[in-house]
């Protein structure tokens, strides 16, 4: 029987915890890095698609919408954890993936459609149109930006700050669309005001992101920045130097990463560190963003 309403998901959520890293590379150069384990919240809605559908699933919710679509990859994190959400809940839930009908079905889609939601084909130009231009939709449908990058989305990632008990120098974290980047800005003052907020850019789209992130956020004066450089070639590619990294790194301190997000926040983390980037005894925080089934 599905969830009466989206509420009753918040049980289904654990507390997030932080995890120190104990490795000679950060403890000769006196710094402290900590790891927010968000990909521990849930095994399939985890890290940062919880936090950016709490707020916006209770505002459809409260619209009376039971009925949502969205826009995304095929092996895309954000669709994968909003289709599981509108299976517990009951709703409808309608995606439009780029890519074509003749493509093998992804392991991502192949639970999206296990969990009932209806899958739309578009190609690479429309896709890009639907960023501007949603798909006519009744009135009874809400559409949900790419990426969830939406207002409310910010007031879940809020909660990551407000979770924490120790203040930091810097506070980073892989930003794709910039929406948890935005909202870590945000809540910064309030919470961290003498972190420097730092982006990793995981796609090459590092102009649009801070176009995005601009518009998300108003009258700020957080330090923050994104940095460019550790994409790997773009979205959801990868070589032999992070998939080394990723590999040893999840031995090493067990926390599992894949090559899309986390991991290149984390291999750039360690880089940055190598190359002094932070200061001596900086207090690192980076953001583990879950998405873990995309190794699949």
């Amino acid at each position: 029987m599905p969830f009466k309403n989206v509420s009753q998901v918040f049980s289904l959520i654990q507390a997030s915890k932080l995890q120190n890293i104990c490795a000679s590379q950060v403890e000769n150069k006196g710094i402290l890095l900590d790891i927010k384990r968000d990909d521990l919240i849930h095994p399939i809605i985890s890290g940062n698609k919880w936090r950016k559908l709490k707020y916006l699933l209770l505002k459809i919710e409260k619209q009376g919408c039971r009925s949502v679509a969205t826009m995304g990859g095929m092996h895309s994190n954000f669709i994968h954890a909003l289709s599981y959400v509108c299976c517990l809940l009951g709703w409808e839930c309608e995606l439009y993936l780029r890519g074509f009908t003749e493509q093998a079905l992804t392991p991502t889609m192949i639970d999206c459609l296990k969990w009932n939601a209806k899958i739309n084909y578009v190609d690479r130009n429309n896709f890009r149109i639907l960023r501007t231009e949603p798909p006519k939709l009744s009135e009874e449908v809400f559409w949900i930006k790419e990426g969830g990058l939406h207002q409310e989305s910010l007031f879940g990632i809020k909660e990551i700050m407000m979770e924490l008990r120790q203040q930091y120098n810097y506070i980073v974290v892989a930003t794709a669309t910039g929406t948890s980047l935005a909202g870590l800005i945000n809540a910064a003052g309030i919470y961290q005001p003498n972190a420097k907020i730092i982006g990793i850019c995981v796609l090459n789209n590092l102009e649009q992101q801070r176009k995005d992130v601009c518009q998300l956020i108003k009258n700020n004066k957080t330090d923050w920045s994104i940095l460019e450089g550790y994409e790997f070639g773009g979205f959801a590619k990868s070589n032999s130097d992070l998939d080394l990294f990723v590999n040893e790194f999840s031995h090493k301190h067990g926390i599992p990463l894949e090559p899309i997000y986390s991991g290149k926040s984390f291999y750039a983390v360690m880089d940055l560190i190598n190359k002094d980037y932070f200061e001596q005894g900086s207090r690192i925080l980076l953001i583990h963003c879950g998405g873990l089934q995309g190794n699949r």
